[in-house]
């Protein structure tokens, strides 16, 4: 009997304790709404119609290519009719020009459609980058200093992918690639250290084939408060240049307290065969579509890369909800085989390469969750600033 009574007080006093804890959490979800009540609401049937248009100005700046200007026209819209589930696909076209003489012009096309079913990109470019690359005099004597090469890199790309979704949240796609490159000395000594180094003057053209899985649980693709992206792709070069090329991209996001609150996570490695030619080399600074901040891009290259970043991310209610901010961290390397000309590092041999940054956000479409950006960096380097529109990841 007493063991019953026992059992039974102790039945009646979790009831109380979970009635108890519930009332607590329903009181304090008022004050967080409350504290929250003026934050923007949204039609989805609404916000889906039409399209948006968007016209950007934006200054830019790159230790390699110094001060420049980039104009970025878009147009954000919805294709398939009734579709309250795909993220909102965008068209649009941009160029830059900087003090050096850089320039760069392209396209990007990204589709969902019939519920984020299928999901169609594809993405262009032609310019050419003036920089400097750190190059040995004679890559067969690891002891000599490293040089500058004063080099213009000539560069026309495009990219298409179509990935359809084969079960919940995991798309499989395929793609083709197009990269053509020449790799250039501005003076007859830049020349001479490219050629010691392995480049060739040739506009090398080279194409092939993209394999790609993915899962992708965010609830949001520009501004993600939650959810995982985890994406593997294999690039297949064919021709005479033939080599592949196999990245891993590993992003989480979690909500801190309220929605206002965002820590970012980034795993990404970029990896090229071994007979894999030096201009496909992965360059430390921007690998593929990844920045890697506060490094200039050109000064450590090496055949693989990978690279981590951890952000905190705020919004802030200050102007109408759209003005927020940024801190982040992050560390990586490039490295390679040790070959017979000792230009390859292992992986531990390798220096690690760290950076913080801190960064504003103005948000462009407040449905979509599309900001423009401005961060400051700091690396072993220097300082770096970075201008644009979305996320680093």
């Amino acid at each position: 009997m007493k063991k019953k009574i026992l059992i039974g007080l102790l039945f009646y006093s979790t009831l109380i304790s979970i009635k108890s804890f519930a009332q607590e959490t329903k009181q304090e979800e008022k004050v967080v709404n409350k504290k929250h009540q003026d934050r923007p609401e949204f039609d989805d049937e609404e916000e889906r119609k039409g399209v948006k248009f968007n016209i950007v100005p934006l200054p830019s700046y790159d230790p390699a290519t110094k001060w420049g200007v980039t104009l970025l026209g878009s147009i954000t819209y919805y294709p398939s009719k009734g579709d309250l589930v795909s993220p909102p696909s965008m068209s649009g076209i941009g160029g830059n020009y900087t003090s050096n003489g850089s320039y760069f012009a392209g396209f990007f096309n990204d589709l969902y459609l019939k519920e984020d079913l299928w999901r169609i990109n594809n993405f262009g470019m032609f310019g050419r980058a003036n920089q400097i690359y750190k190059l040995s005099p004679d890559p067969t004597n690891a002891d000599l200093p490293l040089e500058q090469a004063d080099v213009a890199l000539n560069v026309t790309m495009f990219n298409m992918m179509v990935e359809r979704k084969i079960f919940s949240r995991v798309y499989a796609g395929l793609g083709y690639i197009y990269s053509g490159r020449q790799t250039v000395g501005r003076n007859e000594e830049s020349d001479r250290l490219l050629e010691a180094n392995g480049f060739g003057d040739d506009f090398i053209n080279t194409h092939g084939l993209r394999y790609s899985l993915t899962y992708d649980s965010r609830d949001n693709v520009n501004y993600p408060y939650k959810g995982k992206f985890v994406n593997v792709r294999m690039d297949q070069m064919l021709g005479e240049n033939s080599q592949n090329i196999f990245t891993a991209d590993y992003r989480q996001f979690f909500t801190v307290g309220h929605v206002s609150n965002v820590i970012a996570f980034q795993g990404f490695g970029r990896f090229i065969s071994k007979d894999g030619t030096r201009d496909f080399w992965s360059t430390y600074g921007r690998a593929s579509e990844i920045l890697q901040r506060g490094y200039e891009a050109g000064r450590r290259m090496d055949r693989n890369l990978v690279n981590f970043q951890a952000e905190y991310r705020k919004e802030t209610p200050w102007l109408n909800h759209k003005l927020g901010f940024v801190g982040s961290v992050g560390i990586g390397k490039v490295f390679g085989s040790d070959d017979e000309s000792g230009m390859s590092q292992s992986f531990r041999n390798a220096e690690w390469l760290p950076a913080v940054s801190v960064g504003a956000r103005y948000r462009l479409l407040p449905y979509e969750r599309m900001n423009i950006n401005v961060d400051y960096a700091c690396g072993k380097d220097g300082h770096m600033f970075y201008f644009g529109i979305s996320e680093f990841f």
